[in-house]
């Protein structure tokens, strides 16, 4: 039989109960009397405090229990009482030690006549889980603030030079050794491209090997002689390090100069002191291995009384010839040892 418009407005005081009690089974509320006395609760409300519905009727809203800062309730009921809603969000901790966060509705019915509320429906929703993630969200940001304040603090104390750059060669990053190097400032030198801005002494080829890192060989350094904005020529490590994404693909890369001039020099003079000596081991063997030589012969004859009379002449020339050259050798190994030291 199909219900008339009749039959249902008969019905209507069944209807609108059936109704109430449909929406009160989903719906976590209590309803307050004219002192904020439970005078009845929903099922979902019950379970969300734990107890039996004769616990829970004829108890002071600002006495359950286990509500976080339950004394402001006392402040607030005045105003409620006035007619106007508030809303908030309260931190319940069950007997088992739980801690629930609540989205809580107070709200005033105005029933029967005149301008006094003498109902109060006491609404609540349980947001724990959205509560812990938001916090959870916060507290991962601030770590995310203060790791990158701490890097940010480390890298910009750091004397290198560091540059990071997208895929593309497009600079993102540089700290302030950097732009202190190239006398530019972050904003103009954020978004150039390496290409059309490089470290003055870099070679093309070197920029272009960064290009191709790959996660077997990400990364690649060499030395070169590069030139800083006030023109002065310092011997700079270039290290070149690839960042890829989960595919192997590269989608950064970042630049690290070091400053080695110190080494670099004391590299060179490591190998002019080699040469050096290598020049002087030259010159000994055989500019003086040569008139020692002689001498030590002439030596060997006379001892054996070999030389005749008629030829002591060509021994003293000789003689005077390996004693000239030793001396001639000795100034100019002198002029050598000197040029080294004050010099060099």
């Amino acid at each position: 039989m199909i219900p008339t418009l009749e039959n249902l407005v008969k019905d209507e005081h069944a209807f609108l109960n059936a109704s109430i009690n449909a929406s009160a089974a989903n719906v976590r509320f209590a309803v307050l009397d004219k002192d904020f006395r439970i005078a009845w609760v929903s099922a979902q409300f019950r379970e969300t405090f734990g107890r039996a519905e004769q616990d829970l009727i004829g108890t002071p809203l600002a006495n359950l229990d286990g509500l976080l800062n339950t004394s402001m309730f006392q402040t607030l009921f005045p105003i409620v009482s006035t007619g106007v809603q508030w809303s908030g969000e309260i931190r319940y901790d069950t007997p088992v030690g739980d801690r629930v966060w609540l989205q809580t509705h107070l709200l005033p019915v105005h029933a029967g006549q005149g301008p006094a509320h003498n109902l109060y429906l006491f609404l609540i929703n349980d947001i724990t889980d959205t509560k812990v993630a938001l916090q959870e969200k916060q507290a991962a940001l601030t770590d995310l603030r203060y790791s990158e304040a701490r890097y940010r603090a480390l890298i910009e104390n750091q004397s290198d030079l560091i540059a990071l750059f997208n895929a593309h060669g497009d600079r993102i990053y540089v700290n302030s050794q950097y732009q202190d190097f190239t006398g530019k400032s972050f904003v103009e030198i954020i978004g150039t491209n390496i290409y059309e801005f490089t470290l003055k002494g870099v070679p093309l080829s070197f920029i272009r090997q960064a290009f191709l890192l790959t996660p077997d060989n990400p990364e690649i350094s060499k030395v070169f002689e590069l030139e800083n904005a006030r023109h002065e020529k310092q011997w700079i490590l270039l290290y070149v390090r690839g960042i890829f994404d989960s595919f192997g693909t590269l989608y950064e890369f970042m630049s690290i100069g070091r400053n080695v001039t110190d080494l670099k020099h004391a590299e060179l003079q490591k190998t002019d002191y080699i040469e050096a000596l290598e020049r002087i081991a030259f010159m000994t063997s055989h500019r003086v291995r040569s008139p020692i030589s002689t001498m030590q012969g002439l030596l060997e004859l006379l001892r054996m009384d070999a030389i005749d009379t008629d030829q002591w002449d060509l021994v003293r020339h000789a003689l005077k010839r390996c004693v000239d050259d030793l001396d001639k050798y000795s100034r100019e190994l002198g002029d050598f040892i000197y040029h080294q030291q004050f010099h060099n």
